[in-house]
């Protein structure tokens, strides 16, 4: 392996030490139709999404779209008692979170708690686009919530 590949390994690995959240994995839009919203940002974006899923114990339906490196989760609930439906019907379609990719979930939520920050649900929980997510309440993070993310492995 060359030299600087190696110094960049070693970087990356302490980088990642330090800063535990160490990129948006992606931004969450409150959607009231999922078509009508996938057409706009087909249009926006230049192509269509990669993905549709639903997270039923959520009570959403989700898509996602790839813009450079970075990703669009659109959200439309699918029944009236979905935290999605509750969002649009208190402040309307927009962005309802920002995603941050983890390593280690269960870490960064005892490092978050010991920081003072509210985590709504310790326990990760099962989530779109095959992550384990979890939320910081937006009372502890300046009105923003906020999910982190964990790529499932076969050992999650």
């Amino acid at each position: 392996m060359p030299y600087t590949l190696v110094f960049y390994e070693a970087f990356k690995k302490s980088f990642l030490y330090f800063y535990p959240m160490n990129k948006i994995e992606h931004i969450g839009i409150a959607v009231k139709d999922l078509e009508k919203s996938n057409a706009l940002f087909a249009a926006l974006f230049g192509e269509s999404h990669y993905k549709i899923e639903e997270v039923a114990s959520e009570g959403v339906k989700t898509s996602f779209f790839k813009s450079g490196p970075n990703k669009i989760e659109l959200l439309e609930a699918t029944n009236p008692d979905s935290p999605i439906s509750k969002f649009i019907e208190k402040k309307g379609e927009g962005i309802h979170h920002i995603a941050f990719a983890v390593d280690n979930i269960k870490e960064e939520i005892k490092r978050l708690k010991s920081e003072g920050f509210t985590i709504l649900n310790e326990t990760p929980k099962k989530g779109a686009d095959n992550k384990l997510v979890a939320f910081l309440h937006p009372k502890s993070t300046n009105g923003v919530l906020i999910e982190l993310c964990q790529e499932i492995s076969g050992n999650d």
